[in-house]
């Protein structure tokens, strides 16, 4: 049981490329649970965050919204017991906003935005991310139980998992026997790489850069029946030459890339579906003119976050799939948080770089 008056060790980014060490308040509250924070993986958002490429972070705030940990307390609202392992879904839920009954993956209860790793810590209790040692959890919060046979460095993995088998399979419909082309082989492209797969898709192809060659390789291993340089090759040709046909879905999961917009429209099939999960930051899209989407009859869809459906595919696909272990290629402690984070920018190097993770 933690006690008010405890303090917990908490890396926070108090201004872009800044992190400050420092400890807060364990407090008493009226409601929810506190959960000791075991691994963190990092994504994107954390590195929007701290680049200051966001436009709807508020400083100060603690980054981690990829979190896994042990249940350390319960007030009330969460019926879990103490010392059981869960993946903590990002999202917070009020269940009363239009987004929450939509079933939409953010909420708007909480500004700017009611995630764990996006609020400011000047909003009470201040610990509303994984790195730091203990996190709050609010009465809202969809937890996942994960098994004491999975390492929790692991188990963050569950995170892109569920955001791959969401915006490969759920979001655009993956019918068995369609052909799908991702671009993007980070940690959520490789994810939907193998929620594709396993779904039922006959065909699957994945995109990169030069710098993603160790990425690529693993995507072959995944079972990607192509995979292309876009820096460097036709990937228009190269999807003719092994698919003989324009894919039926195409995925776009790179990052800040407005050119991937472009070139999804015109290789996606007439009446084909065009997956947006990726979020360009400040960059505007140029160039676009919508009479593609009209003439080719298209669907586009934007997808952000993974369903509840995802995260529990995703705790079971790591039980089920050894492949999936070492999926987690860098780890560092919360100490080295700024680090941590330079790495999943690949500002550290790219060699053997597939995802990152915070560590206790």
């Amino acid at each position: 049981m933690i006690l008010d008056g405890e303090t917990a060790k908490a890396m926070v980014l108090v201004e872009p490329k800044r992190f400050t060490s420092t400890r807060l308040p364990v407090a008493n509250m009226a409601a929810g649970a506190w959960l000791a924070v075991e691994a963190t993986g990092i994504s994107g958002v954390e590195v929007q965050a701290w680049a200051g490429d966001s436009r709807s972070i508020q400083y100060p705030l603690i980054l981690g919204r990829e979190v896994v940990g042990r249940i350390a307390s319960v007030m009330s609202d969460i019926d879990i017991p103490i010392g059981t392992r869960v993946v903590v879904e990002p999202t917070i839920r009020c269940d009363s906003c239009n987004r929450c009954n939509n079933n939409l993956s953010s909420c708007t209860q909480r500004k700017p935005v009611n995630a764990y790793g996006q609020l400011p810590s000047t909003e009470k209790p201040g610990l509303w991310g994984g790195f730091a040692e203990f996190m709050y959890l609010d009465p809202g919060t969809r937890l996942h139980v994960l098994s004491d046979n999975i390492p929790a460095v692991v188990g963050t993995f569950a995170h892109p998992l569920a955001a791959g088998f969401s915006w490969a399979v759920e979001t655009p419909d993956l019918l068995p026997g369609e052909n799908i082309l991702i671009f993007g082989p980070g940690p959520r492209g490789l994810s939907a790489l193998v929620a594709a797969k396993q779904a039922g898709a006959a065909w699957v192809g994945i995109t990169g850069l030069a710098h993603d060659a160790d990425r690529l390789a693993l995507a072959s291993e995944l079972g990607a029946d192509m995979t292309v340089f876009a820096d460097q090759e036709d990937v228009a040709g190269a999807v003719a030459d092994s698919l003989g046909a324009r894919p039926d879905i195409i995925l776009d999961v790179t990052t800040n890339d407005t050119e991937a917009l472009l070139q999804g429209l015109d290789l996606v099939r007439a009446g084909g579906r065009l997956v947006l999960a990726s979020t360009k930051g400040t960059r505007a899209v140029n160039q676009l003119f919508s009479d593609v989407i009209v003439l080719k009859e298209l669907s586009i869809l934007g997808a952000y976050g993974a369903s509840s459906a995802g995260y529990h595919w995703a705790t079971r696909q790591l039980a089920a799939d050894p492949r999936l272990d070492s999926m987690v290629s860098h780890e560092f402690p919360l100490s080295e948080a700024d680090r941590a984070v330079q790495a999943t920018a690949g500002l550290l190097g790219r060699e053997e770089l597939i995802s990152v993770a915070v560590t206790f």
